[in-house]
């Protein structure tokens, strides 16, 4: 009973945002046709007919406009900003594999960046930006509030909630102990300049986040900004532990 409970909350998690991005992006556009002559003020449906069938069809499925993406991310958050965040994940980690020129994908490792990205950034900024800050700080865009709000989020948030889960994610997809975890996690902070680099990166990118961005769409600019974050992230994780497997 339980796990049959579990696995309708998963379907219905799942399957409500697919339901609707399935709506918008394939529904048929309506066609207004008009007569050619002036003078005929009833249409011929039979004639009309007729035209249209010695034509070929053409096949144009209607695209999902920016207003459908807005209403999408609005309509369901969660599930946005986990798939938004765990596929930027995968990609910028892909491109990082890349980039250090890896005999082949290294897929472990990219599974850990998916898991991190998409449960614990993607669920995070859900649940950070669409309730708690409004809780701390209220709704407004005042000055304060965003100046409170970026320092929260950079100098709070980042150093306890945003890079820890990384490197725990990482040791238990590699079957390490999670303090070794922790341990690679402090060692970039102070060899690697993982929080200078972090720091240099969010603050603007934040500055401009709770300013502009609408409060449904700061997920998806935040993800946006992360994809090129998320290559220098992974790129610093995986020289530390290069190093450490030559000093071992």
């Amino acid at each position: 009973m339980r796990s049959t409970s579990l696995k309708t909350l998963l379907a219905v998690f799942i399957a409500a945002p697919a339901a609707k991005f399935a709506a918008v992006a394939f529904s048929s556009p309506t066609i207004i046709s008009s007569s050619s002559s002036s003078s005929n003020s009833i249409i011929n449906t039979k004639t009309a007919r007729i035209h249209q069938s010695s034509r070929p069809a053409r096949l144009s499925p209607q695209q999902m406009t920016l207003a459908d993406v807005s209403e999408l991310y609005a309509t369901f958050p969660l599930q946005s900003a986990i798939v938004t965040c765990g596929v930027k994940a995968s990609v910028a980690d892909g491109i990082a594999q890349v980039r250090s020129e890896a005999d082949k994908l290294e897929l472990r490792r990219n599974l850990a960046y998916v898991l991190y990205g998409g449960i614990f950034v993607g669920g995070m900024c859900h649940l950070e930006y669409d309730y708690i800050f409004p809780y701390l700080f209220g709704g407004d865009h005042s000055f304060k509030t965003i100046f409170e709000e970026v320092i929260f989020d950079n100098f709070i948030s980042a150093p306890l909630c945003w890079l820890p889960p990384a490197y725990l994610v990482k040791a238990a997809v590699y079957d390490y102990p999670l303090s070794e975890g922790l341990e690679k996690y402090v060692h970039d902070i102070k060899h690697n300049g993982l929080l200078h680099k972090y720091l240099s990166i969010w603050i603007p990118a934040q500055s401009v986040s709770f300013s502009v961005i609408p409060e449904h769409l700061r997920v998806v600019f935040m993800a946006s900004v992360s994809f090129f974050w998320f290559i220098l992230f992974s790129t610093v994780a995986s020289a530390s532990d290069a190093s450490d497997g030559q000093s071992s």
